[in-house]
Formats: structure tokens, sequence, C-alpha cells
């Protein structure tokens, strides 16, 4: 059985695969017709298989039955002799019950037996992850949707099912078993490593002093970097609980800018012994994971800048940055609640809550943080804008008074502060104190931000009021 995209099939097939798509919900029974049909004729593609299978749940239901654990022991056996026999075959069946059923776990374990007997990896994945969907209370198919990706290959998609899986449960053997093959897998093909001999006969072609110097030296040469991750995997997997390979092989991918494997093998690290023990560990991965989204939006920002009709790309910036503002959010809270006495976590909380228009929560969490005097002032300044964005122009005037006395020298954050003061008199009507909040900035620095604007339209006011 040969693996068949949607888009390999005949057009008017596609036309009615996305016909069938569209009344999943309205008919569900139309699509199932169609889409039976359609894969009777095409059984090596998967997002027919796929949909048909959502439309089967649609109509059908997903429900377990009450003896389905005990029939599944006592049916194995027969699955796995059907599977030898005629696995084309198995597989029709098994799509039979699925018809009836669609929550069939034999059936689903028939379909993925079968595809790895043929080779079809995709299509064994396929049916680990409808097990994995419809019973997640079985770790053993989020071990075997990962297996089965490690052998095709495909690892980015085995850390995926594995990651899942360590989400239901966290510390399983398995699953961190899993991560270790697809990660040391992924990195060896990323480097050819696999390509050019083993390990040891490859540090006997260089003077093994030379290489552990080379290790030490700031890596600036990308190709260089990854050729070195890959002799750091092979010493992880003799050395699997070594939390400073780990922390060395994530250095070499952030300098070959490879921030998704910086980022998966940080979470490998984590689950040692004594990474499981190291906040800052948690840390750095949240800090890579926003590198990460960053470097995706500045990719995103240049398309647009050479073809700005591209709404597609201006969609997927918008969704990345919401995604960023959401995992910040969700990131700082996190470490709050894990730490609540530092402040510094607090700060970046309130900041992030202040941007996210949540003001009271954000100005009782800048409240704490301004219990540290490195965020004092700056805790005030944020308070007294959140205090201005809700209105309560007396409490910001306050805080920002408060804030303006403390910080002595006419540095950036002063001008910040005075800058918020003036805004907070201007919202509230008093134009006058507020301008003469501005003069103080622009006697220091008329350049600062739109002073200069501020201080010559009142100026003209005061001239036409005057004539």
């Amino acid at each position: 059985m040969k693996k068949v995209a949607l888009t390999e099939l005949d057009p008017r097939l596609q036309k009615q695969v996305t016909a069938a798509e569209q009344q999943l919900r309205t008919n569900p029974q139309y699509a199932v017709e169609v889409l039976t049909g359609i894969l009777l004729r095409n059984p090596g593609c998967i997002e027919v298989r796929r949909t048909l299978r959502k439309a089967q749940k649609a109509m059908l239901g997903t429900k377990k039955g009450l003896f389905d654990g005990l029939t599944g022991a006592l049916t194995s056996g027969k699955i796995a002799k059907s599977v030898e026999a005629d696995p084309v075959a198995a597989i029709a069946a098994a799509e039979e019950a699925l018809a009836k059923k669609p929550g069939d776990a034999n059936a689903n374990k028939t379909i993925a037996l079968a595809g790895i007997k043929l080779g079809f990896f995709d299509l064994a994945a396929f049916a680990y992850e409808e097990l994995s969907t419809n019973d997640p209370a079985e770790v053993q198919h989020f071990v075997d949707l990962s297996n089965v990706w490690i052998t095709a290959g495909e690892y980015d998609n085995a850390l995926n099912a594995a990651d899942k899986g360590l989400k239901l449960y966290p510390g399983n053997g398995d699953l961190q078993e899993c991560v270790r093959k697809a990660s040391v897998s992924k990195t060896m093909k990323k480097g050819n490593w696999e390509d050019k001999g083993d390990f040891q006969s490859k540090l006997k072609d260089k003077d093994e002093a030379q290489r552990l110097e080379q290790s030490t030296r700031a890596v600036t040469d990308s190709a260089s970097a990854l050729e070195q991750a890959a002799q750091m995997a092979e010493k992880i997997q003799a050395q699997p609980d070594s939390l400073d390979l780990y922390r060395d092989i994530v250095r070499l991918f952030i300098a070959a800018d490879d921030l998704d494997s910086a980022v998966a093998w940080l979470q490998r690290g984590r689950l040692t012994t004594l990474g499981k023990a190291d906040s800052s560990l948690e840390r750095q991965e949240s800090d890579l994971i926003i590198r990460r989204y960053e470097k995706f939006s500045k990719q995103l920002r240049e398309l647009i800048a050479a073809n700005p009709s591209d709404s597609a790309n201006k969609d997927a910036l918008a969704k990345n940055e919401t995604e960023l503002a959401e995992f910040r959010l969700r990131t700082a809270t996190t470490l709050v609640e894990r730490y609540p006495n530092d402040y510094a976590f607090r700060f970046e909380l309130g900041s992030l809550l202040l941007v996210a228009q949540r003001l009271d929560d954000a100005v009782q969490q800048l409240q704490y943080a301004q219990r540290n005097p490195k965020f004092r002032q700056p805790a005030l300044l944020a308070i007294g804008r959140a205090f201005t964005i809700g209105n309560k122009f007396d409490l910001a005037i306050e805080q920002l008074t408060s804030a303006k006395s403390e910080v002595l020298m006419m540095n950036d954050l002063k001008k910040d502060i005075i800058y918020a003061l003036g805004e907070a008199f201007e919202k509230s009507g008093k134009v006058k104190e507020a301008v003469d909040e501005y003069k103080i900035i622009y006697m220091a620095d008329s350049g600062y931000r739109d002073v200069a604007k501020k201080i010559n339209d009142f100026y003209e006011r005061q001239k036409g009021a005057s004539a």
C-alpha cells in the first residue's frame, strides 16, 4: 500500500472530499458515504481516512463498550495473526468495524500493526493517534505513537507525541526513553553524522586534545556547532543523566541558531535528576521559546515588507504575536505561583498584565514588586499608568508624584515618570499642571517623545487666546 497525498487524487475526488468536510456537522452520514467510497479506491490517502473518521465519530460517537479492555486482551493474538496473514485485508476488515464503532480499539490496533507490517508508518501513526485520542488513560498508546514516528525517521513528530504523553504521565520511563531516542536521532540526522562512521572512529581522525579544546571555545560557525552537537549527542547516549552535557548541547544549538533543537534538548535536560531541581533551566527554556517566537515574527515582518499585500503572512504574524503574548503571560504566572517571593517575577507579571489591560491584577502584582528597592520606582510608574488607564487620575497622580520625588537624576526612568504624570494631569483636565510637567522634560531633553509638540501646541493656544 503506497501513501497517496490528497493533492494527488483526481481533482473531482478532491472536490468531493472538500464537500464532505463541509457536511461534517450538518450531514455526517453524507460525508461518511462519500469518503468511504473514495477510501476504497485510494486506501493510501491518510487525509481521506482522517476525515472519514471524523465523520463517523460525528454520526456514531466514540463511546467505549463495557468490556472493551477485556476483549482487547483476548483478541490481541487474533489481530497479530490476521495482520501477518494479509495486512491489506486486515485493514479493510478493521475499517468495516470502525464504520460501526469509530472508537473500536481492536480495529485501530489492527490498522497500526498492519501499517507497520507494510512499512506504511504514516498509517500506523494515524491509528495510534486515534488510540491515544480515544483512550488517553492508556500511556502505551503515546509510547507506541512516538516509537512508530522514530521508526519512520520523523523525529519532531516523535518528540511531540512523547511530550503529549509526558504532560499526562510526568516521569514515565518509556516516554522519557522515546524522548531520548528521538532527540539523539534528530541531532545525528541534522549533522549528517550517521553517514560519517561511528563516533569512536571519528575521534581517531583528529587529535582528541584538539577536539576537547575546540568544544570549549565560543562557536561562531553554524556547521561547526552542528558537528559538535552531533558528537555531544553521542556522549549523552553514554551518560544520559549528565546535566552538564545537556547544557553544552543547548549552547551549541543556540550558537547554530537552531532554537527548536535547543529547546528540545533543554527539555530533555530538565528530566535528569539534577535538571528537575534546577529552577534556572525553566527560565532558560521560556526565554528560548520567546526568542523562537520573536525570530518567527521578525521573519514574517521581513516577508511582509517585501510583499505588503500578502494577507497570509499578516495573519500569521498576528497569530504569532498573540501566541507570544499568551505564552509570556502564562509563563510569568507559573513562575510567580512557583516562586511567590521573587519580586522580579512579580514585576514581570504585573507589567504583562498591564499590557493585557487586566488592571486590577496588574496593580496587585506591581504592589508586591515595589517591596524590592530595585523595582520600586518602575513599579510605581507602572501602577500610575494602570490608574490612568482606569481613569483613577487622583490615584495615578499620587503614585507618579511619589515616584518622581524618589528618582533624583534626570535619567530615562525619571523622564518616563514625569511624562506619565503629565498624561495623568492632561487626561484629568488639568492642562496647566500637565504642561508644567512636560516643561521639566523639555528643558532637559527637547527630543524626548512628543514633548516639543505638546509645548509648542500649548503656546500656540495661548497666543490664539490672547489675540
